[in-house]
């Protein structure tokens, strides 16, 4: 299989992500005039974005079904038997480690460990030279040598799949601040959104927004969607102590996330085609940081393809001068395949990509914390 190429173009008024890789491409903002629309949404623009079409809710939207709109929601193992026989083989190994504890000398444990470490050292930075740098040429806002032609159209393939991580709060509010603008409709396509549990605020507002996307696409290209329901990696004022255990229990349930196949997309009808998401986004909380580190771990022992499991993190809008602890994780360790913030002096400092401000509402895109 050809090599992954991870492309993030930009525009004067529109930055664009694209993830591709011979056959599969993901998109994380489609084409000026591909913008979410429906036929009371056309024409509907806004004066600060003129080459956006951006989602708003109709005054008398259609009559809606509620059965169709309900998000399904998981939270333990699917019917798939990835996850079980991932854990299955997580405690043989751990049981190994710990006869081998008492049993070998500290010599020979001092060996395997440093054997375990290389490899995965070795692997990551592996991974991380992989990436090609394709998606570099596509960054500047100047940029005329591509034309909107050469940019992959997402509609011919046969699987997208974005997982997005939701934290709670502002990070809800931009994430579905980004999807609600830039989401391009296609039957395709399946979206999960990895909730905490017992944030029940974030998925009041996932409904919202697919009531709102189901209205705008009334045709099969609202594609499918699901909910998973994860741990919180570590509660508001939790001691540093128990944090460890939280992180744990988080990272384990990440597994699931990542891997159980979505009831509306089986394996019997799809192949293997929704097994694994194509795209990881995330922008900020510290589950999206456990999700991403996890995901690392399984391209690293080779449990899921190497063309899965992309990472994008956007750092938040926010921010302006400084990167938040959670930035400075994933450019410090470099997981993920796109590190990006929405302020070009931001950008300046870090050296990370700049995409706009593609997660603040329209009317505040083009303010310039500058000026």
């Amino acid at each position: 299989m050809a090599a992954p190429i991870l492309a993030l173009k930009g525009e004067k008024a529109a930055p664009q992500i694209h993830i591709t890789d011979a056959g599969m491409s993901t998109s994380l903002q489609s084409r000026p005039g591909h913008d979410i629309q429906s036929q009371n949404l056309r024409n509907k623009t806004t004066a600060h974005s003129p080459n956006f079409t951006t989602l708003q809710e109709t005054q008398q939207p259609p009559p809606e079904n509620k059965n169709a709109n309900m998000l399904e929601c998981f939270e333990f193992f699917g019917e798939d038997d990835f996850a079980v026989a991932f854990f299955f083989g997580l405690i043989t190994v751990l049981a190994t480690a710990l006869i081998a504890f008492f049993v070998l000398s500290w010599s020979w444990l001092t060996a395997i460990a440093i054997v375990v470490a290389v490899f995965i050292l070795f692997r990551h930075v592996s991974l991380k030279f992989e990436r090609p740098h394709v998606g570099r040429d596509w960054i500047s806002r100047g940029n005329q040598r591509q034309s909107s032609t050469s940019i992959p159209d997402i509609d011919y393939l046969p699987a997208v799949y974005f997982l997005y991580v939701l934290g709670s709060g502002g990070h809800t509010t931009e994430m579905l601040e980004i999807i609600r603008q830039k989401i391009h409709g296609q039957p395709n396509q399946h979206r999960r959104y990895v909730i905490n549990k017992g944030d029940s605020s974030s998925q009041e507002r996932v409904q919202q927004l697919e009531s709102i996307i189901r209205d705008a696409y009334p045709d099969e290209r609202v594609g499918t969607r699901d909910a998973f329901l994860i741990r919180r990696a570590r509660d508001v004022h939790q001691s540093a102590l128990t944090a460890p255990l939280t992180c744990l229990m988080s990272a384990g349930q990440a597994v699931l996330a990542l891997t159980r196949e979505p009831k509306s997309r089986p394996a019997a009808r799809y192949g293997y085609q929704f097994k694994y998401p194509h795209v990881v986004v995330t922008n900020g909380p510290a589950t999206g940081f456990i999700i991403c580190v996890v995901a690392r771990l399984l391209k690293i022992f080779y449990l899921v393809p190497q063309n899965r499991l992309k990472m994008v993190y956007i750092e938040s809008w926010a921010r302006t001068q400084t990167m938040s602890l959670t930035g400075r994780l994933f450019a410090w360790t470099g997981i993920a395949d796109m590190v990006c913030v929405q302020h070009q002096s931001l950008a300046r400092r870090t050296g990370a990509e700049y995409i706009g401000a593609i997660a603040a509402p329209l009317a505040l895109q083009n303010y310039n914390p500058e000026d």
